[in-house]
């Protein structure tokens, strides 16, 4: 949140957010060093509106003495001129030594922060050249994903074309149950056959015809052993 003539920023990485912060301290220290200045001179201005009045009572004081006695003092003249020019030089000796002092406060400063400021920047400039030789190692060329691309077109295809020779390959399963389902079919009709011809055949030849047929073949045998020989 902004606070006087503070700003909200936003910074990309660390090291801007850092340098936007010197700037930030070296404008602060600026501003309180000019808002220091404006006191000074405002208490200099108010010392020397001090002295004057002081000074015009005096002369105004003297003036009336003068009056009074009707004769010119050169003395006490001399006196107040010599206090009003050491007063005055005293006045002006502290205005420059003040503003000698706050100068040279000011030159350092922004020295000193004409360095932070280089010296970051020449920071941000070196992770800056880092961060593009990391982002170049880590990027893949247009060739490069052209290649792959190609490649998996081709895998792909491939892929496509093993898929369609196992689907050829296969039987559908209604067509397998169809299949299955006429083998039943031909095991029942040739059960129902063998059934039948079973059947049939005990109607034809049954169990009395078979014990005939064993009587009629020992007969011929014994017929055969009590026959004399030639």
């Amino acid at each position: 949140m902004g606070n006087g003539n503070q700003v909200d920023r936003s910074y990309a990485d660390a090291v801007t957010a850092q340098l936007g912060e010197r700037v930030t301290n070296l404008n602060r220290r600026q501003t309180d060093m000019e808002t220091e200045m404006r006191a000074g001179f405002k208490q200099v201005e108010n010392g020397m509106a001090s002295i004057a009045n002081e000074m015009r009572s005096s002369i105004a004081s003297l003036s009336s003495s003068l009056a009074e006695r009707s004769r010119t003092q050169w003395p006490v003249v001399w006196s107040a001129a010599g206090v009003s020019f050491t007063i005055l030089a005293a006045l002006g000796a502290f205005v420059y030594g003040t503003l000698s002092k706050d100068q040279s406060r000011l030159d350092l400063a922004i020295l000193k922060n004409g360095e932070i400021m280089q010296a970051s920047i020449s920071k941000l400039a070196d992770t800056t050249q880092q961060s593009i030789v990391t982002m170049t190692e880590r990027m893949v060329t247009r060739q490069e994903m052209e290649y792959r691309q190609a490649r998996g077109a081709e895998d792909r295809t491939r892929l496509e074309a093993t898929i369609k020779e196992i689907r050829d390959a296969q039987v559908p399963r209604a067509e397998l149950d169809r299949v299955f389902a006429n083998y039943d079919q031909r095991f029942v009709d040739q059960r129902r056959q063998a059934d039948e011809q079973k059947r049939q055949s005990g109607e034809v030849y049954g169990a009395r015809d078979v014990i005939l047929d064993m009587r009629q073949r020992l007969d011929r045998v014994e017929r055969d052993r009590g026959a004399p020989s030639p």
